[in-house]
């Protein structure tokens, strides 16, 4: 399948300097940030439009375990709700979204 890569490479998808974040909040800022989310695997849906950010979603959250968290790029602006909508329609959790500068970043748990 030449038209889709899938990183599911756990040191790679762990690297912070990999996907920056201009609104991080230090550990020390208070009890209401969200606990740091690992994810297994990054689908990289940069650049690509309807239906590919969803298919690629599907075969990544396919290749892993349950309990395990997917993070999706994409920065076309109908997968936020493409993907929304899929996730509560197969019953996956998003436990994180991030917007900035036009990119959106999901973390998706896999439920089942």
């Amino acid at each position: 399948m030449g038209w889709c890569t899938i990183r599911c490479d756990r040191e790679w998808a762990a690297d912070t300097s990999r996907h920056p974040d201009s609104h991080a909040r230090s550990a020390t800022e208070g009890a209401e940030m969200e606990e740091d989310i690992e994810p297994a695997a990054v689908v990289d849906c940069i650049g690509l439009y309807c239906p590919m950010p969803i298919a690629m979603t599907k075969e990544g959250i396919e290749r892993l375990d349950v309990g395990e968290v997917l993070m999706v790029e994409a920065d076309d602006p109908a997968a936020e709700e493409d993907i929304r909508r899929w996730a509560n329609r197969v019953g996956h959790e998003i436990v994180k979204f991030e917007k900035d500068d036009g990119v959106m970043r999901f973390y998706i748990r896999k439920v089942r």
